[in-house]
Formats: structure tokens, sequence, C-alpha cells
């Protein structure tokens, strides 16, 4: 039979492979209920650790270089979420101790307050908090948003701080339909949602606000909050049309805030494109420092205010591209 194939061997070997498989399949099929019902083990990590996990993040130093402020997490067990908390310790781990619940701390300038955001009593929600550390420890409530503010950051003199957060848009669109009043204890379908956005909603996180992300400013003491940028755009780093907070920094002399995001009537629309502006702080001017259309990010301003490091590369029809680092003069030049 050389060189010809044996019709009852190949189905034999067919046979035992589809056999093999079965039994292989089998197999798992008898095994994975004895992994799911895997119980708790010291030595290795099953489900169940999952809800002793902690994390720690944002360590911040201080100005004097003797302390340090971090952000502590754990899962509350109860309501399956993740809690946060502020902790301080000596800048060789030594006193490590709970400072106050809340989170994303960052020191004054001078040294003697941290700014944290934390639940707020008075709009619940997240808010701006500052704490005193001194002995005495003293607490203020800073803000009393509806939307929850991100991107904290003080002046260089310490009398601001400047956050970013969602300034709600009502949607144009919206259908409205006259409807009869619900019987009591109704439970009816929700009314239905229109969009003309390109980018609505988020992978984990659903639909997305309707509003876009702002710069604003509040005395460090407590006051009303003021709003430097606007319009239908979002400060930040957008990707796909997605912004993910923002970085920006303030000029020495605390007139400036210089700030990346994309200030165009088409920016929902964009891949990776992105511009750098300076933004007045007491007019609210802005101005365009990056002429070159281009995906620019990240400015970070020199300690003696004449220079703007910032990353990015030119417009370019690829879908990815490393960046590079850039420097320029604080007025957008050279």
């Amino acid at each position: 039979m050389t060189g010809r194939l044996n019709p009852m061997a190949t189905k034999w070997n067919g046979l035992m492979k589809r056999s093999a498989g079965i039994l292989a399949f089998a197999s798992l099929a008898v095994a994975a209920p004895a992994v799911a019902q895997q119980s708790q083990s010291d030595s290795l990590l099953t489900v169940n650790h999952y809800l002793d996990l902690e994390q720690v993040a944002n360590p911040q130093i201080s100005p004097d270089g003797k302390t340090i402020v971090y952000s502590r997490g754990w899962i509350d067990k109860q309501n399956d979420k993740w809690e946060s908390a502020i902790w301080v310790m000596n800048a060789d781990g030594t006193k490590n101790r709970f400072l106050v619940k809340g989170g994303s701390p960052i020191w004054s300038p001078d040294g003697t307050r941290i700014a944290y955001v934390a639940p707020g009593e008075a709009p619940k929600g997240a808010q701006i908090f500052v704490r005193y550390m001194d002995a005495e420890g003293g607490t203020s409530q800073v803000t009393r948003l509806t939307e929850g503010p991100g991107s904290l950051q003080w002046s260089p003199d310490g009398k601001w701080l400047s956050f970013t957060k969602v300034v709600p848009k009502t949607d144009p669109t919206t259908l409205t339909v006259d409807m009869p009043a619900a019987p009591p204890n109704a439970k009816w379908t929700p009314g239905p949602r229109v969009v003309e956005r390109l980018h609505y909603r988020m992978d984990r996180s659903g639909y997305s606000e309707v509003g876009f992300t702002h710069l604003f400013v509040v005395p460090a003491d407590g006051g009303s909050p003021r709003q430097l940028t606007s319009g239908d755009w979002s400060v930040g780093n957008a990707f796909d049309g997605l912004t993910f907070g923002a970085q920006y920094d303030w000029l020495p002399n605390g007139k400036t805030i210089v700030i990346e995001g994309l200030n165009e009537p088409d920016a929902d629309l964009t891949y990776r494109d992105g511009n750098i502006y300076a933004v007045d702080v007491a007019t609210a001017a802005i101005k365009r420092l990056t002429p070159e259309r281009g995906s620019w990010s990240h400015p970070v301003i020199s300690p003696d205010g004449s220079k703007i490091a910032y990353t990015g590369y030119p417009f370019v029809k690829q879908t990815y591209r490393v960046a590079d680092l850039y420097v320029m003069n604080a007025d957008g030049t050279g």
C-alpha cells in the first residue's frame, strides 16, 4: 500500500483524535468545579483574596522634604467599592499613620497645608478640602460642587486652588414626548436617550455625562469657583475623543496657566489632536501656543517661568506614533 492512503487507518486516526479531544474536554469539565470551589489559601491567589486587597498611590513629598502624604485604598466589602484615605509618614518611613479620609493629596507651596478630595457633607459627592498640617490640624470644605473635581493644583502663592470639572450642558436633541402621569409605584421603561456626539459612552463607565471638562479656580480658604475656560470642548489630552484628566501648570508669577486640550469645533471627531494653550487667570483670555497641528500635551513650566517643556509630535496619518520631548518659550515662540 506504499504511496496510497489507507482509508481504515485514516478513519481510525481521526477517531482516536476525536476521542482524545473528548477525554481532554471531559477532564477539564471535571477539574473546573474544583478550581471554582477552591477554598481560601495562604499560598495561592484566589478570588477570595480580592476583598482583602489594598493599594497605595500618589505619594507627595512636603516642600521641606521631611514628610510624605499618600493615598491608601481598600475595598468596602459591604458596598463592593473602593474606599480611600490619606496617610502620612516621615520621609524615612517612620511614624506611618492615618491622617484623614479622602484622596489625591497635594501640598501647598509653603508646606503648611494639603488640599485633597473627599466626600462632602453638603452637597453630597466629591469636594475639595484643605487641612492645616500643624498640631491642631484644622480642616475646611472649600467647594460645594455638584460635579466632582479633578486635576487639583495650588497656585504658586498658595492663595488659589485650580481644578477641572465637567460643566453640564443641556442636550438640545433630548426627545420629549407628552406622557400621562405614571400610576403610583409604577415601573415604566426609562425615556429614550438621543445623542449626536460620536463619543457618548466609555468602556467600564457607560454613558458619559453630557457636558465638557473645563478649568476652574477657587480661593484656598473657600469661596465661589470661577470658570476659566468655556465652550464645546474639553481641557485635557484626548485619545480618540475621550479625555482622561488634564495636565496643566502655573507660571511662577501666578498670572497664567498653561493647559492642554483641543479648542476646536470638530474636537469630537479627531483621533489624537491636541494643543497647548495659555490662559490668563485674571481675564480668562486664552491663547494657542502650538501653531502646528499635532498631538501636543503634558506642558510643564521651567522653575524660572521662561520655558515650557511638553510632549507630542506633528500630525501624522498613522494610528500610533511615539511622542517626542519639545521645549518652547513661555509665549509660544522658539
